[in-house]
């Protein structure tokens, strides 16, 4: 009698099964119809590509999140100071009268100082530790009280210093100006010493990136001291040489009204698409001591109402009005960066649904058509099972009792 084995039929049978039964359950827990590249290899590989536009449009979305509140608070910086500017016009205009006292034009100069300080103040703001006017060196305060002498620590390295006396190669000593609104920076190289880095000052003075006068040089206690010969100037001193220490206003030679910028011009951009960058600062080079010159234009008409003729003071309002059209005109860039922005964001939103959409249509399934096949897959395996059950036990020695 010869036996029919039926075993590897029906185990190979039960493997198709348990597989059928396993892929309709992952279906159905993970709500992909593609949960392995071998499942689908096309519709994996358009997955890939897919999510990895995902991830980038997600990137940019948090790009945009993370900058567009703190561009809202440069913006209403902005409306701060044109609102102190106005002010400032008004407070002009009603000084220069011919007919008003000496008394009044020292009351409105003192009003005027409060509103300088409300500038600084706005020129000094800063969201979540990033000062917002300081071009890239937005972790150093941009507007700083100027002096007009600076000296170095003697005895850092050695004491008293020389003009001899070498300067560590790659150090920078920078100088910032309150009154050209220009910083003169000095590299050292090996071998220059404190003596080329005065000649260097004196150049600057006389190419007018610094005030005329400025100069550096060794004092009788063997200290470097940079500062300017006129009382009207001031300056911002700083140095990461050790030869010479930290650079440290001189004590009483602070300037009435009178700020430094030491932040940078860099204007700081963040990428919000494929090919768009949007510009997230106005650096605060061209606003304060430069450019619009806010702080200068103030300092001069409280210098004019303290001192000045009507005439004089009717041109210092004037220079402030033209600071005011100025900044409003450099508000504008950071206006229309925060509506593009928006504008983007909206874009986005837009494509992550879009993008959403689209993996859903190549890996997802219909959940009501995966419920039908994993039913329809525990129907088959329980009759697979049930089948298995009568066959797998039927032995070569179950067959020859029967015969």
């Amino acid at each position: 009698m010869r036996v029919a084995n039926m075993v590897p039929d029906m185990q190979y049978d039960l493997q198709l099964s348990q597989q059928s039964l396993s892929t309709a359950l992952q279906q159905v827990t993970t709500g992909l119809r593609v949960n392995q590249p071998s499942d689908d290899p096309a519709a994996a590989a358009t997955m890939s590509i897919s999510l990895a536009s995902s991830a980038n449009v997600d990137q940019y979305t948090k790009n945009i999140s993370s900058v567009t509140s703190q561009m809202q608070t440069a913006d209403s910086s902005f409306s701060s100071m044109v609102t102190s500017l106005n002010t400032a016009v008004t407070l002009g205009t009603s000084g220069a009268g011919s007919t008003v006292s000496t008394a009044n034009k020292q009351a409105i100069a003192t009003e005027l100082q409060g509103v300088l300080s409300s500038v600084v103040a706005q020129a000094n703001a800063s969201y979540q530790g990033v000062y917002l006017f300081a071009g890239s060196a937005s972790s150093t305060l941009p507007l700083v009280p100027a002096s007009t002498t600076y000296t170095s620590e003697a005895g850092t390295v050695a004491a008293p210093l020389t003009a001899a006396y070498p300067l560590t190669a790659g150090s920078v000593t920078s100088i910032s100006d309150a009154s050209t609104g220009k910083t003169f920076v000095f590299t050292a190289t090996a071998g220059e010493t404190i003596a080329q880095l005065s000649t260097a000052v004196a150049n600057a003075a006389t190419a007018g990136t610094l005030s005329a006068g400025t100069t550096a040089t060794i004092n009788a206690t063997g200290q470097l001291a940079i500062g300017s010969n006129s009382s009207s100037k001031g300056i911002v001193v700083s140095t990461n040489d050790p030869a010479l220490g930290a650079m440290n206003a001189l004590p009483g030679t602070e300037v009435a009204n009178s700020y430094a910028y030491v932040g940078n011009s860099a204007v700081n951009t963040v990428q919000v698409g494929e090919s768009l960058g949007v510009a997230t600062n106005v650096p605060g080079a061209q606003l304060f001591t430069s450019g619009a010159n806010m702080i200068g234009s103030l300092n001069g008409l409280i210098t004019a109402l303290q001192s000045g003729t009507s005439a004089q003071i009717q041109t210092a309002t004037t220079a402030v009005s033209t600071s005011l059209n100025s900044v409003s005109q450099q508000r504008v860039p950071l206006d229309n960066s925060i509506s593009q922005l928006s504008s983007q964001e909206s874009f986005l939103n837009q494509e992550t649904l879009t993008l959403t959409t689209q993996q859903t249509a190549l890996v997802g399934v219909n959940l009501a058509t995966s419920a039908t096949n994993l039913a329809q897959a525990e129907t088959a395996n329980s009759a697979v099972l049930a089948a298995a059950a009568k066959v797998l036990p039927q032995t070569l020695l179950n067959y020859l009792s029967q015969g």
